[in-house]
Parts: C-alpha cells; sequence; structure tokens
C-alpha cells in the first residue's frame, strides 16, 4: 500500500467512533476473542447519529450485497457484539488493522479499574482466514505502508515519532520491530520495496544494518527535503533545494543499493527569485497519476519532474493547496478534488490541470465520508440522499458525473471499502 494512497496503493480511511471515558464498553462474559467476521466483505461502516457516541453499530455490506452487523468471533466459534472499535484500515490485499481503547480479551473482576493503554490497542485481521493478531501497542494505520516481501510499517499511535516495522512472514509469530525514530511529529515516512526508509524530512535508513544518513549525504548543501516512490515502488527519489545565497536550486536525485546506498542527480531546476532553504514540511510531494509524474511544490511554486525525460518544469496552475497535510484532500488516477463544503468539490484535471466546481445541492445529497481506490479514475463517497432519506454510496468522474451504488437506511457516519 502506497503512503498517500490508502488506501495508495489501496486508500487509508478513518473509522472514528471513540468512546467518552463514561461510556466504557461493559465487558460480558464470552469466549477469547480470536477474529472478526469479515470475509467477503465489500464495505465497513459505523451506523449511528453520532460517530462518538456508544451507542453506534458496526456493520458491513457483503459482496452479495448482505448489509449485516460486524461482530468479533469467539474461541467457541460465536459471535459477540463489537462495543469498543475507534479505527479501522483496510491495509492492502492480505490484512486490515483495527485500532481499541480496550484490551479485546481483558477482564477485570468486579471493582477493578479499567485499563487502558496509551495510544490505544492495534489489531491485524487477515481478510481469508479472519483471525486476529494482537499487535502488543497502539499503532497508526493511515499512512501504512507493505513492501515486498509483505513487511508492514506504520507510526506508533501514542506520540507518532517511532516507525514501526511489522514481519509477516511468520503469522503465527508476527514481530513488531522499532524501525526508525524521528524528531517531527507526526512522522512523515517512505519506504519502497527493498525497505530503503526516508523519514523526519532528512534521514535515510537502508534496508540492512541499522546505519543512518542525512540528505545531504545525497544532495550536497541542503538540510530538509522530502522523497517519493517511482511507480513500481522499487526506486525512492530525494528532492530538496541545493544552494547558498542567492544561488539556489530545486533538485531531484534517485537512490540506489547494492552493496551501499548510493544516488545519482535526475534534474535540477534554477531559482531566480528565491531565497533560503526550505524547513521541514516546507517541500510536499504529490502524484500526477494521468501524466505518470511527480508534482513537487516549493513555497507556493509547483514543479514537474518527467521521468522519462528527467527534467524539472514550473507548472502554471497554483496547486499549493492540493498540497496540505488535511483530510479534504484527495487525489484519484486522473484528478485532484478537494472538498469545500458539505456537498461542493474543485476539481482539477491532472491532464491539463484546468479547474472546475461540483456542487451537490441540486442533486439533494450531503457528504458523510470521500475516499479514492488505488488506481481508480473515480472519487468514492458515501452520503445522505434527502429525496429518500437514504445513506447512499457512490461514485463521481472527472466530469462531476455522480452514480448511485448502494442505499441503506442506516445512517453512515464513516466508511471503508475493502479491497
Amino acid at each position: 500500500m502506497k503512503l498517500e494512497y490508502l488506501l495508495a496503493a489501496c486508500t487509508v480511511i478513518f473509522l472514528v467512533s471513540c468512546s467518552n471515558d463514561d461510556e466504557l464498553p461493559q465487558l460480558s462474559q464470552h469466549g477469547d476473542i480470536v477474529g472478526l467476521n469479515i470475509k467477503d466483505a465489500k464495505y465497513i461502516y459505523a451506523s449511528g447519529t453520532n460517530a462518538r457516541s456508544s451507542s453506534v453499530q458496526y456493520r458491513q455490506i457483503k459482496k452479495d450485497g448482505r448489509d449485516m452487523e460486524l461482530s468479533w468471533i469467539d474461541s467457541n466459534g460465536d459471535t459477540v457484539k463489537i462495543n469498543d472499535l475507534s479505527k479501522i484500515w483496510d491495509l492492502n490485499k492480505d490484512y486490515l488493522m483495527i485500532n481499541t481503547s480496550l484490551d479485546i480479551n481483558y477482564r477485570p473482576l468486579p471493582g477493578d479499574p479499567i485499563e487502558q493503554r496509551y495510544g490505544g490497542y492495534s489489531y491485524l485481521i487477515d481478510k481469508k482466514t479472519e483471525a486476529i493478531y494482537d499487535l502488543g501497542i497502539g499503532l497508526n494505520g493511515e499512512n501504512a505502508i507493505t513492501d515486498n516481501k509483505g513487511n508492514i510499517y506504520a507510526t506508533d499511535n501514542s506520540m507518532g515519532s517511532f516507525l514501526y516495522k511489522i514481519h509477516t512472514q511468520d503469522v503465527a509469530n508476527l514481530r513488531l520491530e522499532m524501525y526508525a525514530r524521528a524528531s517531527v511529529s507526526p512522522v512523515q515516512f517512505f519506504v519502497n520495496n527493498k525497505g530503503v526508509c526516508f523519514y523526519d524530512y532528512r534521514y535515510i535508513r537502508p534496508s540492512y544494518g541499522m546505519q543512518q544518513f542525512v540528505i545531504s549525504n545525497f544532495i550536497p548543501q541542503t538540510e530538509y527535503g522530502n522523497a517519493f516512490i517511482s511507480r513500481d515502488n522499487e526506486d525512492l527519489y530525494l528532492t530538496a533545494v541545493s544552494g547558498e545565497y542567492d544561488s539556489y536550486k530545486l533538485v531531484v536525485s534517485k537512490l540506489s543499493e547494492k552493496r551501499e546506498l548510493q544516488s545519482q542527480i535526475m534534474a535540477e531546476a534554477v531559482f531566480l527569485d528565491y531565497w533560503g532553504r526550505p524547513q521541514p514540511n516546507e517541500i510536499q510531494v504529490k502524484w500526477n497519476e494521468r501524466r505518470v509524474t511527480m508534482l513537487i511544490n516549493v513555497y507556493g511554486r509547483t514543479y514537474e519532474y518527467m521521468f522519462a525525460t528527467r527534467t524539472l518544469t514550473e507548472i502554471p496552475v497554483n496547486l499549493s493547496g492540493f498540497f496540505t497535510k488535511d483530510y479534504s484532500i484527495y487525489v484519484t488516477a486522473n484528478a485532484l478534488y478537494a472538498r469545500k463544503s458539505v456537498n461542493k468539490l474543485d476539481i482539477i484535471a491532472l491532464e491539463d490541470y484546468s479547474i472546475k466546481e461540483l456542487d451537490l445541492s441540486a442533486k439533494g445529497i450531503d457528504f458523510r465520508s470521500i475516499y479514492t481506490m488505488d488506481g481508480s479514475d473515480l472519487l468514492y463517497f458515501a452520503g445522505f440522499q434527502y429525496s429518500t432519506s437514504q445513506s447512499v454510496i457512490g461514485t463521481i468522474d472527472i466530469d462531476g458525473n455522480v452514480e448511485i451504488t448502494e442505499s441503506t437506511p442506516n445512517p453512515i457516519t464513516n466508511i471503508i471499502q475493502i479491497n
């Protein structure tokens, strides 16, 4: 799963329903929780008028269209009602990750205080077997990445400054490794198929050993930058502003790892009116899937890196708003979407950077949740349709055409689609 596409690669979506302290779930008698009944699920959603209410229901829509409750599976083979589920992510073709505020198998004696771990509890769910695996720590699966061996990389869910690697080759003995520690929180990181990692806007860890490099080892006269991964997930690229005084340039460098980590300068663009080098998070990157190019934003100026010609060109459209780290920006294979209100979107076509506005107020639809699917041209959403008083699930294309694919009387507060 790619970093910025979850669900990138497959798209990562929140399903939030955090309980208040006075709404902690009541623990009932049942066998140990060993699974989650998600086999053949197409959608998982939270249903309720308030995503933070203890009355929220967790439901799923199966591939055959059945709308049914999402439930734990205990060691007796019985289904058990879910009362505590804070987040869920579709990590890759094999696993979901879920977070809870309580240990799913913790049973205090009467009068004992209920123990809660700072950062919560995280579990992997095998999509095929429905088996659940305790990771022993609270992790944030929003930007999780999977390498070509199936290992999963994710940050911790408490301070957000640690990057962990989940070794998944032996499912009976999953191993968690603390892979890197960052000083900038929350951690932004990139990992290619080989396990070469860029994090903290300046550090590089090879796939072997514990040695760390800094970005200036590969792009001289710079301190902070950013990175991106090639479409086949094999190559890690660095981008930074290099130089001093009144002579600065934007640089793209490609890393390669054989016996040692090396780099090759791929492209440069000279700044004629730029003073100073960026600080962390001041160089932002985003894929243009349609043109198969990388967009690099530096202080409001956007450059396009062409892989085929190894060139950097400034583009005429101001795209700085689409690089912000918020949940109102969505990227499909052919467009950038910016959510402006409960029923309005701006659409920028990645083919030619033309801009249009989509207004769904005339259709009587309000957005409740928006997400993307890796490699798809469509934007996906869950919303409420006033004319039918139904919750709806649908798609939007680059021309603003809306298609309703599912409807349910159950209110949808958030949703994920399962690959």
